[in-house]
């Protein structure tokens, strides 16, 4: 993570939502896929996707530091991540969610992610495989003014051919409008 990003470190706080106003926004983001980013600490280029049938919550709060919007975004990215026989492989693909927000309407964000779609082909014997989510991490992005999700993804393959090829996520976006 960049010096100077926020996220959610910290046990969970406990918002307070007196009169809260809720409003749903259903938004398809299907923003093209930019090119690979560089992640700077394994210098290899990570893989884009685009997000799909994401739906939105927009909560307003009474949240630290002058927060009072509270977006909640869950949806779908594909990916294509495989690993065969005996291999070990790990990716990290990223996508964008959630509306435009400058950096001073940014607060933090956090997200979970669970694999949606794999495919399994048994080879031979031994036959397994393990598949993980190893990190979601959700920042702001200056340069497309939304938010970043970095979903790593891991597989082991013991006599077996495993893909994945789409994953869940929600994110929390945390802001001040």
């Amino acid at each position: 993570m960049s010096p100077g990003s926020r996220r959610l470190h910290s046990r969970p706080r406990l918002f307070q939502l007196p009169n809260a106003l809720s409003v749903f926004i259903d938004i398809d983001s299907r923003m093209p896929a930019r090119q690979d980013a560089i992640d700077l600490q394994r210098r290899t280029a990570m893989p884009t996707t685009d997000a799909i049938g994401e739906q939105v919550i927009e909560a307003v709060i009474a949240g630290p530091e002058g927060a009072n919007r509270l977006f909640t975004i869950s949806g779908a990215a594909n990916v294509c991540i495989e690993a065969t026989r005996q291999q070990r492989t790990t990716e990290t693909w990223t996508f964008l969610v959630g509306p435009p927000l400058t950096r001073l309407q940014f607060h933090r964000a956090i997200g979970t992610a669970s694999i949606a779609s794999q495919i399994v082909s048994v080879q031979n014997t031994p036959r397994e495989f393990t598949v993980n989510i190893h990190s979601v991490e959700a920042d702001w992005d200056d340069e497309n003014q939304r938010v970043n999700v970095r979903v790593e993804i891991g597989i082991i393959a013991n006599g077996a051919t495993v893909t994945i090829t789409q994953i869940r996520y929600w994110i929390a976006i945390l802001a001040q409008m």
